[in-house]
């Protein structure tokens, strides 16, 4: 057998239409809009979605990897910032509530489709938090499991609350 071939044209026009949907349904209405919902924003058929995406799952996780490649850059950008954590973390409040593509990732890492996304998130988290730990930018008995914590209460609280869980995770904010 010889190498794949690639999409044709309009195949990959679709997928791209189904990905601009799904992202922009799923930023309004949470990553549980129905998917009937989201090949109708596509101006393509459900069996197009599904030739695309095998399941919901496959889909949120094509779009929350978009996500999770974000904060990976944005993270990569502040090592070696002693204040990189908390600047990482109030960058990921601000895609997830511009997004809403976080925090879902995050719940669902028992699912296998989601739990290397969870693993990246934390692994892009892990050295600033350590550098902040050691630069005294984040509260002794803060870690990185209540870093990620936050992140999973951030999505259902007020703006008011961002700041209170700033203040209580890092010692500058």
């Amino acid at each position: 057998m010889g190498p794949a071939r690639p999409a044709r044209k309009d195949a990959a026009r679709n997928r791209e239409r189904l990905l601009t949907a799904a992202r922009a349904l799923f930023a309004e209405q949470g990553h549980d809009v129905p998917l009937d919902d989201v090949a109708r924003a596509a101006e393509v058929s459900r069996a197009t979605l599904y030739r695309h995406f095998a399941s919901r799952e496959e889909l949120a996780a094509t779009i929350y990897a978009a996500g999770i490649a974000q904060v990976e850059q944005r993270a990569a950008a502040l090592a070696g910032d002693p204040d990189g954590a908390r600047k990482l973390f109030a960058y990921v409040l601000d895609l997830q509530r511009r997004t809403r593509t976080i925090v879902p990732v995050l719940s669902r890492a028992d699912t296998d489709g989601f739990a290397d996304l969870a693993r990246r998130t934390a692994a892009a988290f892990r050295p600033l938090v350590t550098a902040g730990k050691q630069a005294g930018a984040i509260h002794p008995a803060v870690g990185l499991t209540d870093v990620l914590l936050a992140i999973q209460m951030a999505e259902t609280a007020p703006p008011r609350a961002h700041a209170i869980l700033l203040r209580g995770l890092f010692t500058g904010a």
